[in-house]
């Protein structure tokens, strides 16, 4: 069997494996298999909620700004609509923005300068499971002599949380401000505890402050896990420094803070502002 096979029957199995956890009735502790389980959860059909997305972002690095613009440019031109033709609802492109980027504390620049970002969002399992496919279905679209378009990828896939379940866009206008979070946490406890951090109130005090989320998810794997990494949109900067003043100053978010069950569940935190490209439509 070769490399790739054995890959791909390996991401299978642990979709299987990570599904029939899910799924599995939970049984209390002290008691014996058989004895009263609570009830499974129904499904997402049966509760009639939205199917929870899994977001899978692409960070793809080159040697410089004139670089990154040339890719970002390709990207939005041909990579949206493959992507599209994949599978995938929303799908966007990203370049960081340097006027806001350049005063911010603790930014890599020498690694985020030159970086392109993608984000899409599919409910499909069988989209995550075939995505080394996918990205090998566009190797056309990247220059492979001595001049190479990146030098380097990571590639996170992220659950959303049920309570953000799919990928929102909730403004479109040129002047928009992107800001992408990424909460990296020293175990799966923690990173548990962040989600549930966010859902028992963080994210109520988001939307009180103005702050829309895009989506909110926790990583299934890739770079920095275990984490959670969210986007907000906003229309332009101007209202993205009256949403964080809310919400830094609230009642409740400094109650929140304090709660000894939410400590430690944020050990680093990388903060990047983005310019979407002229065709994302994210």
């Amino acid at each position: 069997m070769e490399r790739r096979d054995i890959l791909k029957v390996a991401a299978v199995a642990g979709v299987a494996v990570a599904t029939q956890t899910a799924n599995a009735d939970i049984i209390a502790p002290g008691r014996r298999p058989g004895r009263r389980p609570v009830p499974p959860r129904p499904t997402e059909a049966e509760s009639g909620q939205e199917p929870q997305n899994y977001i899978i972002i692409e960070t793809f690095f080159t040697t410089g700004k004139e670089k990154r613009d040339a890719l970002a440019a390709k990207f939005d031109k041909e990579l949206i609509p493959q992507r599209h033709a994949a599978g995938f609802e929303k799908v966007g492109v990203f370049t960081i923005n340097d006027e806001l980027m350049k005063n911010e504390k603790g930014y890599d620049a020498d690694k985020y300068d030159g970086a392109v970002f993608v984000v899409q969002g599919t409910t499909s399992t069988e989209l995550l499971l075939n995505y080394q496919d996918i990205c090998a279905g566009v190797s056309t679209l990247f220059n492979l002599d001595d001049d190479l378009d990146f030098i380097d990828e990571e590639v996170v896939a992220l659950r959303s949380f049920p309570s953000v379940p799919a990928i929102d866009v909730p403004n479109s206008n040129e002047e928009r401000v992107i800001q992408l979070r990424t909460y990296n946490s020293p175990n799966y406890d923690r990173n548990i505890a962040k989600q549930a951090m966010f859902e028992d109130g963080e994210l109520e005090l988001f939307r009180n402050s103005g702050m829309i989320p895009v989506f909110f998810g926790r990583a299934v794997f890739g770079s920095m896990a275990p984490n959670v990494t969210y986007m907000l949109s906003f229309k332009d900067d101007e209202a993205r420094r009256e949403g964080w003043s809310k919400f830094v100053n609230s009642e409740g978010w400094k109650k929140l803070s304090k709660d000894p069950k939410y400590a430690r569940t944020a050990t680093r935190i990388r903060n990047l502002f983005l310019s979407p490209t002229p065709n994302s439509e994210i």
